[in-house]
């Protein structure tokens, strides 16, 4: 009752972490189905094409046993014979049966790997001791997914059989007609007989891999589903705790404020707003080349506190409201004023180093 009751809160879709940490451990919506049929057709293209070299080798080695027996027999003795013959025979169809079963290998490969992809997962080979269990080997068994693959199984069986019976039967007057036949007929008929039911069932069992590959995936995806507090528990582990990364950016803006008030005692000056704005500006004049650059700005408490160590270090304090907010706004701590206040601020830094040479306008028409 309670894992049905876990399952139906598992509404969400998995996650793209999820899916990735499943695949980890080898959980991949991969149909079995879809490879063995792929290799039953592929074994059958590969009869076709190899098949009549195949029976045109089978008659020759036949052919050149019966014409060697009597030299044979007489030289090397019936069974000599038989196992040397056995030998030669093997080194001659060696290379077509490796050439009739290789695709069989290959296309068997294709099949699996396009379907996940090729991944090292080494989690997928841990053994966990707890899945050795036969009590819960045996109620996998008869759990209701265990349940369903077995009837799953003989529904596969029984269509695959009646596609089989079904090619027999449309080809049974054909077939009974071999009787009256010569066997070179016969052969060649029956091959074509095989070859028909052959397609008939491989045709069966592609159908079911269709099935199959959409019912694993859907699977695949059912079993992966998450609940909304697992989505919110995964944000928190990947992205972080929101009220901890709230903390910690309050605690950089602490310390980055600290290292700023620092440099403020070093200012050549505090432009004001006066209430709401505050950037204090250093300039050296040794070096004439280099425009003032910005070592603290702030509003409101921040501003007061930039104008207050100020006040405590000797540093100028000047109200110039527009000026103050064009440097809040376009210069970042640490880079040069731009061109375009150069004037205004060349007019406060003349007014704070030179006051007696300055105009004795009043500070607040500085703009």
């Amino acid at each position: 009752m309670a894992d049905t009751t876990e399952q139906s809160d598992k509404t969400e879709e998995a996650t793209p972490k999820r899916l990735e940490d499943a695949r980890q451990k080898g959980q991949v919506a991969m149909s079995t189905e879809v490879v063995v049929a792929l290799a039953l057709l592929a074994a059958l293209g590969a009869f076709y094409m190899a098949g009549p070299l195949l029976w045109s080798e089978s008659k020759s080695v036949i052919r050149d046993a019966f014409a060697q027996i009597p030299a044979a027999a007489a030289e090397k003795g019936t069974k000599v014979y038989f196992l040397s013959l056995v030998e030669a025979a093997s080194w001659r169809f060696l290379p077509l049966i490796l050439a009739f079963i290789a695709p069989l290998y290959l296309v068997a490969a294709v099949a699996g790997y396009a379907q996940i992809g090729i991944r090292a997962t080494p989690k997928a080979l841990e053994i966990e001791v707890g899945k050795l269990s036969p009590i819960k080997g045996m109620k996998k068994v008869f759990s209701m997914r265990g349940i369903v693959r077995t009837g799953l199984a003989i529904a596969k069986l029984t269509f695959i059989s009646l596609a089989v019976y079904g090619a027999l039967w449309v080809q049974w007057d054909g077939i009974t007609a071999l009787t009256a036949m010569e066997l070179p007929v016969v052969l060649a008929r029956s091959t074509m007989v095989m070859g028909k039911v052959a397609a008939a069932g491989i045709a069966a069992a592609i159908v079911l891999a269709v099935i199959d590959l959409a019912y694993q995936r859907h699977q695949h995806s059912k079993d992966n589903r998450m609940s909304k507090k697992e989505i919110k528990d995964e944000n928190k582990n990947t992205e972080g705790d929101p009220q901890l990364k709230a903390r910690i950016r309050a605690t950089q803006r602490e310390m980055a404020s600290n290292r700023m008030m620092q440099d403020v005692p070093e200012a050549s000056v505090v432009v004001t707003n006066p209430t709401h704005f505050a950037v204090a500006l250093k300039y050296d004049p040794a070096d004439p080349h280099r425009a003032p650059i910005v070592v603290a700005k702030g509003m409101d408490l921040i501003a007061h506190n930039i104008k207050r160590v100020a006040a405590e270090a000797g540093v100028p304090v000047v109200e110039s409201p527009p000026l103050a907010r064009g440097l809040h706004r376009l210069v970042e701590i640490g880079d040069e004023i731009p061109e375009e206040l150069f004037e205004a601020v060349a007019k406060i830094l003349a007014f704070v180093l030179n006051p007696e040479k300055s105009n004795r306008q009043p500070v607040g028409a500085v703009n």
